[in-house]
């Protein structure tokens, strides 16, 4: 299961948001946020954070 933070960094990405972008909206560091994606790709059994967001945006129709 993804924490709130992961799936925020996700939705982000989803919009288009880099790490550095991300970063300054929820106001952490980007090597924070690449931190949460990288454990949501993990946890989602995915390479990329491409792959993440596409099996988020398919399994879950409120997802953006």
């Amino acid at each position: 299961m993804l924490t709130p933070r992961e799936y925020e960094c996700l939705q982000w990405a989803a919009r288009g948001k880099s790490a550095s972008d991300t970063a300054c909206i929820l106001g952490i560091k980007s090597r924070t946020v690449t931190f949460h994606l990288d454990n949501a790709r993990n946890k989602l059994g995915v390479r990329t954070k491409d792959q993440a967001v596409a099996l988020l945006a398919s399994s879950l129709p409120s997802f953006l």
